[in-house]
């Protein structure tokens, strides 16, 4: 949905306000008693990821939003008159918040390179160390099987050194090395219309025992399906980048 444009800063400011409020209360199918930003940030912050990136910034122009709304005019001026940028920001969370950036949108490889169970691990590793890959997903028969990583080949590694410090990897299947995987290695499969912002969210909500790794990504989020795509922690920075600022 466009943003609505006014060369009134204040009344623009106003309008993109409204909509963000009526969108998240038909969204949510909030009960008539939720009024105002505060009270709509309350019901849904834990339910959606975008809510909580943009609200500390929607927090701060409710005051804004008050002064302009309330006392909106003295002799003819706006008593509160929003700064272009104020209102450059909210029309871009507006955007975010009505029309989100979908992950399906950002994947940074054109196609996702797999390995199967018994392909032989120097194939897999070669295919790592030329794309500079610390991850590769298995599939057997087009499910999902596990995550070959390098830290599961490292452990493999270390458990494979003869007493004469030799590996010998050329009889080596994939499969062999998925047993090396760690189990607090955490892996999850989201659908290509997943918000980015709630892909972010993915990687700062999972901590303690168990760390996210990466996401795979597919039409619909089945672990049945062909990946599209492989997010990982490094890619963080980049996804960031494509959403509006949330600096105040």
């Amino acid at each position: 949905m466009e943003a609505p444009i006014s060369h009134d800063p204040a009344r623009e400011f106003l309008d993109l306000w409204s909509e963000i409020e009526r969108h998240l209360h038909r969204k949510y199918s909030l009960s008539e008693s939720v009024r105002g930003m505060g009270e709509i940030l309350a019901e849904i912050r834990g339910r959606d990821a975008l809510v909580r990136r943009y609200e500390p910034a929607l927090t701060a122009f409710r005051d804004l939003r008050n002064a302009i709304s309330h006392h909106r005019y003295h002799d003819g001026v706006p008593i509160a008159t929003p700064r272009p940028e104020t209102v450059d920001q909210l029309r871009r969370i507006h955007h975010e918040l009505l029309v989100p950036l979908r992950i399906g949108q950002c994947l940074r490889a054109p196609t996702v390179i797999t390995a199967t169970p018994d392909e032989p691990l120097r194939e897999a590793l070669r295919e790592m160390a030329e794309h500079t890959f610390s991850q590769l997903p298995v599939y057997e028969n087009g499910k999902y099987l596990g995550l070959l990583t390098t830290n599961a080949v490292a452990r493999w590694l270390a458990a494979q050194i003869s007493d004469n410090g030799e590996v010998l990897v050329d009889q080596v299947r994939v499969r062999e090395v998925l047993d090396f995987v760690e189990p607090n290695e955490k892996v999850v499969h989201l659908a290509r219309t997943v918000s980015v912002a709630a892909v972010i969210d993915k990687f700062r909500k999972e901590g303690g025992a168990a760390s996210l790794v990466a996401v795979i990504v597919s039409e619909r989020g089945l672990p049945t399906q062909k990946p599209l795509g492989v997010v990982v922690r490094d890619d963080l920075a980049y996804l960031l980048d494509r959403l509006p600022s949330v600096a105040l």
